[in-house]
């Protein structure tokens, strides 16, 4: 089965790798010919269980500070996006927590591929404090893209194992290559 992309969502939440997730959507939307969208997740401040009704009354004020400072790094990213040649469809906002925010909007939205950038690429790092990436790439209907430069990568220029995804293997072509792969065989691309 040979599944056309329609609509690729590009999430970040200001995390490191955001730079070459734009880089790696612009080129995986402009390749396919479809629609790129954008959301940017602005992570909401919690206050304790054990904070004063007093103190709670300014929830609304640190969600009105949230709105624009998440609104400013959405039309930020927009920008990044246009300048280096994407064309974004639509341009989102969300407020929360990060994982489930992404992954409801891209059930909204009806996308066919999430692209995201990594904050950690430490395994340990991950497995001990757990990724966003990690968790959209679990709760996410739809294949997952967690692009790493390499300078947040490390390096990694083994060769892969028999059997792996076709991606990485420095040609142009090889990341969409791997992109279909994971999609016939409907896997999610980590």
């Amino acid at each position: 089965m040979n599944t056309p992309l329609n609509r690729i969502l590009l999430a970040t939440c200001g995390s490191e790798g955001t730079e070459f997730a734009v880089h790696t959507a612009i080129r995986l939307a402009n390749s396919a010919d479809c629609e790129l969208y954008l959301v940017y997740v602005e992570p909401l401040p919690r206050y304790p269980s054990y904070a004063p009704i007093s103190a709670r009354h300014l929830e609304w004020e640190l969600r009105e500070g949230a709105e624009r400072a998440g609104l400013e790094r959405l039309w930020e990213l927009d920008r990044g996006v246009r300048i280096a040649g994407g064309t974004v469809a639509g341009a989102h906002l969300r407020i929360g927590e990060v994982a489930e925010e992404v992954v409801d909007l891209a059930e909204e939205l009806e996308v066919d591929l999430i692209v995201m950038g990594t904050r950690d690429s430490s395994v340990i790092g991950r497995a001990l404090k757990g990724s966003v990436s990690d968790s959209v790439v679990r709760h996410a209907r739809c294949p997952v893209v967690v692009a790493r430069s390499q300078e947040t990568d490390g390096k990694r220029t083994e060769d892969p194992q028999p059997g792996s995804p076709p991606w990485g293997t420095g040609k142009s072509s090889s990341m969409w290559s791997g992109i279909r792969w994971a999609m016939r065989l409907d896997h999610r691309t980590h």
